[in-house]
């Protein structure tokens, strides 16, 4: 290779995070994020992974030849095929976090299954965290077969229930139950999006109880999909008197996915020969 050729070749890293409900690639180029992409699924977690991966590359005018290395994580890493190397998700969340955000010494992660918080050392080690994986109860899947059950739009219920003023609490944290008890809440003539701030505020009391295991240091992020939900960002945030901290204005469900490529890029897969096979 040419010197000339040497200057212009592109160094760019992936990093993908693949949930059970969504799956996310981040590209980087000098530890910036150049683009990202999210890609929800209801079939096969490795179909959703190469979707991600080339609307990523899409986005960001790249061939997969120009990407070096791909490093997964998440509740499905092993699906990601292209990937050369995976990590912990709480791993590559705090690398992430190392460079959004370095005063933040908390972080609570809420995906499609998974509730965890964390507290983080100074030096972005990994200090105490409590985890509930065993139950969807205030996790991204709970709040997706809840807005099912009302059969209305997410993003229209999440936005519609920020005005609620009388938030119909859904007591039960079974699914199958707080299902029945949405259907039966409707059915007794209450608005859905009183319905839905009942079951964000459910969630959120879900997710304090969790974060309360542990010490809750400021700054405190929260992270994965459920921090959009307004309605349960903001009902944390009180019960803790706190806001959450800044990250950019980065996409909170983005962060694993932006940590696992920082990690790509350190690891000694940097030295691998480009190219993604996205098959």
């Amino acid at each position: 290779m040419s010197s000339d050729a040497k200057k212009q070749q592109r160094f760019i890293y992936a990093g993908c995070d693949l949930g059970i409900c969504s799956a996310k690639v981040v590209l980087t180029e000098n530890k910036n994020i150049l683009t990202c992409e999210v890609v929800p699924y209801k079939s096969f977690p490795h179909k959703a992974a190469a979707s991600a991966m080339e609307g990523a590359l899409r986005r960001a005018g790249v061939s997969g030849d120009e990407v070096i290395p791909c490093l997964s994580t998440g509740f499905g890493h092993k699906a990601v095929r292209f990937a050369d190397r995976t990590a912990p998700d709480i791993t590559c969340i705090l690398r992430g976090l190392r460079v959004l955000n370095p005063q933040v010494r908390t972080v609570i992660d809420v995906g499609g299954h998974t509730l965890i918080a964390s507290n983080i050392g100074q030096n972005g080690d990994l200090l105490e965290t409590a985890v509930v994986d065993v139950c969807t109860a205030a996790t991204g899947l709970f709040i997706e077969v809840m807005a099912k059950a009302l059969e209305f739009p997410m993003e229209e219920l999440a936005a519609g229930s920020l005005a609620s003023e009388n938030p119909i609490r859904i007591t039960n944290t079974c699914v199958v139950f707080a299902e029945s008890e949405v259907i039966s809440s409707i059915n007794e003539g209450h608005s859905r999006f009183d319905v839905f701030a009942g079951i964000a505020l459910a969630v959120a009391d879900k997710i304090a109880s969790v974060a309360r295991r542990i010490d809750i240091l400021p700054e405190v992020a929260m992270t994965g999909g459920v921090a959009k939900n307004a309605v349960v960002t903001r009902e944390v945030e009180r019960q803790f008197g706190l806001k959450f901290a800044d990250l950019g204005g980065v996409d909170p469900q983005i962060v694993a996915a932006f940590g696992a490529a920082l990690l790509a890029e350190e690891s000694d897969l940097a030295g691998t020969k480009p190219g993604v096979d996205r098959r």
